[in-house]
């Protein structure tokens, strides 16, 4: 099966907004085993949307189109589906209802972009929009099946997994000679997108029915793993074979596999050891405490944290002494390790993290330029630690990996400490 994305809009070509529909449409495709062959971004000109509609229906079996199904006159995905069908528009019944039970049901009296709304392709299945006013409409041109969805996130994953991926699955599962497949995310940090390559790579000919694909999602590189076989069985026992090999080879750089994110694994690593967690951050700004506590439940095992910007602040909230500060300067090593005892301390937590270093683009010394980070952490039955790193590019970047590096610090500090299989 071929599937192949086009995406509409003026805002997605002029760098407006990211395309984030695409992304997460590509990675539920290949949890079915389908690799998306081509996305394609258009902007709002009719002949350029029909012309990519007559296109993608050429080469695929599955194109699926998202945006321009709104109410506004800059809306026309469908007229251009029309077009490239050679087919009138039409008021469809069943979506006017729709349209009319949603708006009354907030109290508003329907207006004529609404309207628009009801007005499908000849011929098309309209599905009806969980989330919002725009339904899915189905289009068989040629012999391809095109799915256009409303381009609003919310209502887009809401038609994927409802409507769009059951039914490509159904197709899958009725394909003659169908090809099983199995798959595995392996989730690294700490490892350069070309490292991993190096390291796994060699893996590739003892794994003749594997396929292996890299992914950067900064701070993280992953590996995917997909096996394909005649039968179900010998494709696990293939992606089982394969996923065991490079994680001999990768070790602790695996934090996580398929669905798991970073923080609440560390996060369970803490709460099974009844562990708690305090972070005293400078340059990262609350980045590191963002991250925790985006997880729900995290306040079972996150105590708290400061960001200690400020000289005066790094002494008041964690204890950092003035004549250190005075002595050694903000980013160094010595007030990175004073954070960190000091947050744990202040909190009560068996952990603290701290973070203090010149994310740019101004600040740095000529022994600390901008880049530098100071990481610390401090916990019982230890030394206090603290790591240097030096780190490239814009501000953003720099206090994005610093993050990153100081959990991932406590992360092999547990690990060593009571090994866990990720």
């Amino acid at each position: 099966m071929r599937v192949e994305l086009l995406c509409t809009g003026d805002e997605l070509v002029t760098g407006l907004i990211t395309d984030t529909n695409s992304t997460y449409l590509e990675a539920r495709l290949f949890d079915l085993g389908v690799k998306v062959a081509r996305v394609s971004v258009v902007g709002d000109v009719r002949p350029d949307i029909t012309g990519a509609l007559l296109e993608a229906s050429a080469r695929a079996d599955v194109v699926i189109v998202s945006g321009g199904l709104g109410p506004t006159s800059d809306d026309f995905t469908l007229e251009c589906a029309a077009a490239a069908a050679g087919v009138p528009m039409q008021e469809d019944a069943r979506v006017l209802g729709w349209l009319k039970e949603r708006y009354a049901a907030r109290g508003m009296a329907i207006n004529p972009g609404a309207l628009r709304m009801a007005r499908i392709p000849a011929g098309t299945e309209p599905v009806r929009n969980p989330q919002g006013s725009a339904p899915l409409v189905i289009q068989q041109l040629g012999r391809a099946h095109l799915f256009f969805l409303p381009g609003v996130p919310r209502e887009y994953r809401a038609l994927v997994d409802g409507e769009v991926l059951p039914r490509v699955r159904a197709w899958l599962a009725a394909e003659p000679h169908r090809t099983f497949r199995a798959f595995r995310l392996l989730r690294t940090v700490r490892l350069p997108e070309s490292v991993l390559n190096e390291r796994v790579m060699p893996l590739a000919p003892s794994h003749p029915r594997v396929v292996f694909g890299f992914r950067t999602h900064a701070p993280e590189n992953h590996l995917k793993l997909m096996a394909e076989a005649p039968t179900q069985a010998e494709a696990d026992a293939a992606l089982a074979a394969a996923e065991a090999a490079c994680r001999q080879v990768l070790g602790t750089h695996v934090y996580g596999a398929d669905g798991s994110e970073y923080a609440p694994v560390l996060l369970d690593l803490l709460a099974r050891a009844g562990h708690t967690l305090a972070v005293a951050e400078s340059c990262t700004g609350g980045l590191v405490a963002q991250e925790l506590t985006a997880v729900p439940g995290s306040s079972q095992v996150f105590i708290g944290g400061a960001v200690a910007y400020s000289e005066k602040m790094k002494s008041a909230w964690v204890g950092v002494p003035p004549d250190l500060l005075a002595k050694h300067s903000a980013v160094s090593p010595q007030t990175a390790l004073a954070m960190a005892e000091g947050v744990r301390a202040a909190c009560g937590a068996t952990f603290g993290l701290s973070v203090t270093g010149y994310a740019g683009p101004g600040g740095g010394t000529p022994e600390d330029p901008v880049g530098t980070v100071y990481c610390g952490l401090a916990g019982p039955g230890m030394a206090p630690r603290c790591e240097r790193i030096s780190l490239a590019g814009d501000r953003d970047r720099v206090r994005l990996f610093a993050a990153s590096h100081v959990l991932e610090m406590l992360r092999l500090h547990l690990l060593a400490a009571a090994p866990v299989s990720p």
